[in-house]
Parts: C-alpha cells; sequence; structure tokens
C-alpha cells in the first residue's frame, strides 16, 4: 500500500546563483499515482552526501552506552529507542524512517549526537567521561548545561558565572542580564576561572566563550530582563 508521504530520491542538475533556482531531475516511476493524486508541487530535502567519520559513530555509541547503563538496558535496545524518540522529537517522523548508524548523513548523526548529549544532561546521566569531548557545537552545548544547571567543563551542579564582569559595586538584582555572556561552571571551576581569567580559562578548556542570556536563561536564574520584564519574570 502507497504511503501517505511519497518521497523520492533526485538528482540536482544546476544553480542558479542569480535567482537561487536549483534545477532537480527526479525519475518517478509509479504514473498511477501521480495521476491518482494530481500531483502539481513536491517537497525537496537535500541529502548531505558527506561521509560519516568513525568518530562521529565512535561517540554515537560511547553516549548511547552511557544511557544504556543508566537505564540499565541493553545497548542496541537503547540505540533504536532513542532514534526513534530523536526523530519523533526533532524531526516528526516515526520508525518507518529510522537511519542506520553505519551509512545516515553526516548531518543528522551530528544533531543526533546532540540529542544524545541534551538528553544525558537533561536526565541528570553520570557518564565516565567529559561530554564535552563529543560535542561539535560548544554554542549550543553550554546554552543546554545553562537550561539543566551543570557545568559545562564537567557535569558537576552549577551556578551562573557572568562572562561579561557584573562589575564592583553594582547591585545584580537592579541590573539588566539579558543580552550578557555567561557560562554555568561549579564552583570549583568558577574558583578556578577568577584564578586564571576568561582568558586562560577558555583556552584551556577550548571554548571561545559562553552564551548571551535570552529570556528563558533569565526567568531560569530569577534575572532581571530588559525594561517591561522584571526579575523572574
Amino acid at each position: 500500500m502507497k504511503t501517505p508521504i511519497d518521497t523520492c530520491k533526485g538528482k540536482i542538475l544546476s544553480y542558479d546563483e542569480r535567482t537561487g533556482e536549483v534545477l532537480i531531475s527526479v525519475a518517478y516511476p509509479d504514473w498511477y499515482t501521480l495521476m491518482k493524486r494530481e500531483y502539481r508541487e513536491c517537497l525537496v530535502q537535500m541529502i548531505d552526501s558527506r561521509p560519516l567519520s568513525d568518530k562521529q559513530r565512535k561517540a554515537c555509541y560511547a553516549l548511547i552506552g552511557e544511557i544504556a547503563d543508566f537505564v540499565g538496558e541493553g545497548k542496541d535496545r537503547t540505540k533504536e529507542y532513542m532514534k526513534i524518540k530523536f526523530l519523533a522529537e526533532d524531526f516528526g517522523e516515526t520508525a518507518d524512517k529510522i537511519f542506520s548508524l553505519s551509512n545516515a548523513p553526516m548531518s543528522l548523526v551530528c544533531a543526533f549526537q546532540r540529542f544524545l548529549v541534551n538528553f544525558i544532561l537533561q536526565w541528570d546521566i553520570p557518564t565516565n567521561f567529559p561530554l564535552m569531548q563529543f560535542v561539535d557545537d560548544i554554542p549550543d552545548y553550554i546554552y543546554s548545561c545553562l537550561i539543566n544547571r551543570k557545568c559545562c567543563v564537567c557535569g558537576a551542579r552549577a551556578e551562573l558565572h557572568h562572562v561579561d564582569r557584573v562589575g564592583m559595586g553594582r547591585n545584580r538584582d537592579e541590573i539588566v542580564h539579558e543580552g550578557m555572556e555567561a557560562m554555568p561552571l561549579c564552583r570549583e571551576h568558577h574558583d578556578e576561572c577568577h584564578r586564571l581569567g576568561q582568558q586562560r580559562f577558555n583556552e584551556k578548556h577550548h571554548f571561545d566563550g559562553g552564551v548571551v542570556l535570552d529570556k528563558t536563561l533569565c526567568r531560569i536564574y530569577g534575572l532581571k530582563k530588559k525594561p517591561g520584564g522584571g526579575k523572574g519574570q
């Protein structure tokens, strides 16, 4: 039986830089469905053709292994569950679109890897390694650590560290924090950052900086937002 969502693979023939138009050739052998459904338009999904690296594949398996140990399930069962959860939550797809870590597009596996890291942070799953070593989007990782109050260096319980210095004598309850740069650090790494200075700390732990505090983060930490939104609102 033909599925409601009809997809097929095409080939890009040309691209017009002036208009932004892409010319695509698609082979569609099902003439009956084409006529019955009166197809006039189609959606096109660009497929990442870069080869998946062993490093990315091993990173996903390492993260899945930590989740499996925590929940007490086998790795294969956990892997399939996490793939279904990832597709359902991030793409709205179901199990008939399950991908393989052996030949999936690189961009899809990178997104799956970020999903696994965020899942571990959200559910406070202990790991035998720093999560930073399996992160490809560091700002996204720092933001997730801020949301879940986890130290972005070691994963311990964190407090807010302002990369933009608040300054001596300024009342933290009165200044507007939204738009300021911050990162979550445990007490040990917070002290280390103040001892080394921000630049040396960033270099040591491979950070470019923190992330900008938005309304969501200000609400989580009870910080004052821009005019029109008071502290904790």
